[in-house]
């Protein structure tokens, strides 16, 4: 008798796949050399991959679908790209909604020798575009610090090399270690740690230092995380990591980069001994200047003195007396020279006065007046009179008679005399031709 045939559902058939595939021991641990088809990235932070064989030759080569989770890609040193070869981690198992065999990624790494490089690299770029690495964001280390933390391994040669620096320099400076990890697993979370340890010392400046070692053993430094807690100190750190040809992320983002641990402690710290000198030097510069300034200050004031002993009241005042006395002088003889022309232009004035003035003139006229006066009385009808003769006037008309043609027999007539006048009657009157003339 056959048995009865067993109808699956979809995602009871896809349940069997997955159930098989994480039973086998051997999917449940698997690496994988592979190279990055796509890569997406989710707002949630997973990432999405396909995996392709990375083996030259192959014509059709092989994929895989993978993903890595927020949780795991914490972890990641570099920024995953189309293109990279990658040595992956993780399980093998079956994603029931699609139906895909998908690898579920716990660990990603570059291949090849630029591994750390490109990962190196991916961060520098990331963190400069957030603007960490901005010269505005570095602050002056103190003149003279007060404490300095140093942050390093305890039995390195980089913690003695700085103590021993600070004692010969400063030894007035304290020095406080805050030890960690410097390499290794883990080692990232240590130096946080110890940053952070290291904020909380009251510090004046902090020292993130360790010897030389291969990429490897810088590679702590070179991490995310440790750049990160180094750009969020609100104190100055000074980095001197490796050797002087060492470069890492967190010298970047520190506010001074020295070459190696010792040069750190120099850069930290002052020339005690150097400052004593330098401050002997500057009082003797300053003292010369000094004596110098006095003296010539001094030669100032006595000039100062000589001005002031011209200028003092005293000495203006008696200079001022003698210059009195001078304009006085002056004043006395322009005042009699002025007098003096004064009293010539008047005489001038005067005798101008007296040839143009009203008596020359009125004596003149009286002289004037007295030769018409004569020539009037000369001339005058009384002075005729005086002298016989007679004037002849109509009585009532008054008209002096010139002429007999101007009078009739009748007229009455007035004829005035030098004593006096007489009136007579017209009886006849003669023309000249018709008088005798006596011969």
């Amino acid at each position: 008798m056959l048995a009865p045939v067993r109808i699956l559902q979809v995602g009871e058939l896809n349940s069997l796949i997955r159930a098989d595939l994480e039973e086998d021991p051997a999917l449940g641990d698997v690496y994988v050399e592979a190279e990055i088809g796509t890569c997406t990235r989710s707002t949630a932070g997973h990432r999405y991959l396909t995996l392709k064989d990375s083996r030259p030759g192959v014509s059709d080569p092989a994929s895989i679908k993978a993903v890595l989770f927020r949780t795991a890609g914490r972890n990641l040193t570099f920024e995953p790209e189309t293109g990279q070869r990658v040595i992956a981690h993780g399980r093998i198992s079956f994603y029931l909604s699609r139906g895909d065999v998908q690898l579920y990624l716990d660990r990603l790494e570059p291949t090849g020798v630029g591994a750390l490089a490109v990962a190196f690299q991916q961060l520098v770029a990331k963190l400069e575009a957030e603007g960490l690495f901005a010269p505005e964001r570095r602050r002056q280390l103190p003149f003279l610090p007060r404490r300095l933390v140093v942050v390093t391994s305890p039995r390195g040669a980089a913690v003695r090399d700085v103590i021993q620096v600070v004692g010969r320099r400063c030894p007035i400076t304290e020095v406080v270690v805050v030890p960690t990890l410097v390499q290794g697993e883990g080692s990232p979370g240590a130096i946080v740690e110890a940053l952070r340890l290291a904020e909380m010392a009251d510090p004046d400046v902090i020292l993130l230092v360790r010897g030389g070692g291969s990429q490897e053993d810088l590679q702590a430094f070179n991490t995310e995380a440790v750049a990160r807690a180094v750009a969020g100190l609100s104190h100055p750190v000074v980095t001197g990591v490796g050797h002087e040809t060492d470069t890492t992320v967190v010298d970047f983002v520190s506010d001074l980069r020295a070459a190696t641990p010792s040069v750190a402690a120099e850069l930290a710290v002052p020339d005690l001994e150097g400052l004593k000198a330098e401050v002997v030097a500057r009082r003797l510069r300053l003292h010369r200047w000094g004596m110098g300034r006095l003296a010539g200050e001094q030669q100032a004031l006595r000039r100062m003195e000589g001005r002031l002993g011209r200028l003092a009241p005293r000495a203006r005042v008696a200079a001022g007396r003698q210059d009195l006395d001078q304009r006085a002088a002056r004043l006395d003889g322009a005042t009699w020279r002025v007098m003096a022309q004064a009293r010539g232009q008047l005489g001038s004035r005067l005798g101008l006065l007296d040839a143009r003035g009203p008596l020359p003139r009125l004596l003149r006229a009286r002289e004037e007046f007295a030769g018409r006066v004569g020539r009037l009385e000369a001339l005058s009808p009384l002075q005729v009179l005086g002298r016989g003769y007679s004037i002849t006037l109509l009585a009532q008309a008054g008209q002096v008679v010139r002429d007999p043609s101007q009078v009739v027999p009748g007229d009455q007539l007035v004829t005035r005399l030098r004593g006096g006048s007489l009136r007579s009657t017209v009886v006849d009157s003669t023309g000249v031709d018709e008088v005798d003339d006596g011969s």
